[in-house]
């Protein structure tokens, strides 16, 4: 077997995309992995037109293919949907191949990132669902277990302390004594309150 045969054949077994386009974008080699991703043998790539392989893709690639047409090496991602509405990922290299002093063609390399990016959409979700799920917890942490007829407060230890004194524990908090209206209308009957606007009684004292 001579060299350029076994080098064929190594490139074929290459997952990769490889080919070759000319400076008017024709196809003039192409491995075998274009089988899988567009459905087309390497003979069936020969002569094909980069326009006519990547169909609606083409517009937006276009800028990379007249960059590297130009000699600047591009390298970009791309989306690529396959039969069975599966979506291959594809990090793309587009190299200038130089000849007689200009830009004779280049070499296009593109390598399957669909596992990578697969597997950061898994890690995403399940960083969203633990949030959510931290949400919920600090939600249900947060509600105070309160009983129905003395509204007394049990902590985490299952005592039970009357509002006021659950809150004085707390650090940071503390509580200051007024009456509403309708407690001042049924303890203080006549009693005027102090600051129409707050409609709290004059008796406000400081909580210790």
């Amino acid at each position: 077997m001579n060299t350029e045969l076994r080098a064929l054949q190594a490139v074929n077994h290459v997952p990769a995309m490889i080919a070759h386009w000319s400076n008017d974008q024709i196809c003039t080699f192409a491995n075998d992995a274009y089988r899988e991703w567009f459905g087309r043998s390497p003979q069936a790539m020969l002569g094909i037109t980069m326009s006519e392989l990547l169909g609606d893709h083409y517009l937006p690639t276009l800028p990379y293919i007249l960059g590297v047409l130009m000699g600047q090496k591009q390298v970009f991602e791309r989306t690529y949907p396959l039969s069975g509405r599966v979506l291959k990922h594809g990090v793309v290299t587009y190299t200038p191949e130089f000849a007689d002093q200009g830009v004779h063609g280049f070499w296009a390399h593109v390598a399957d990132v669909t596992i990578l990016r697969d597997r950061e959409a898994a890690l995403e979700r399940a960083r969203k669902e633990k949030d959510a799920a931290l949400d919920q917890v600090w939600t249900l942490s947060s509600l105070l277990p309160m009983c129905s007829a003395c509204k007394g407060i049990r902590n985490s230890k299952g005592e039970w302390h009357a509002l006021e004194e659950y809150v004085l524990q707390r650090d940071g908090f503390g509580v200051s004594h007024s009456m509403c209206p309708k407690c001042v209308a049924v303890h203080y009957p006549g009693l005027e309150l102090a600051g129409s606007g707050h409609g709290a009684a004059r008796m406000e004292t400081a909580g210790t």
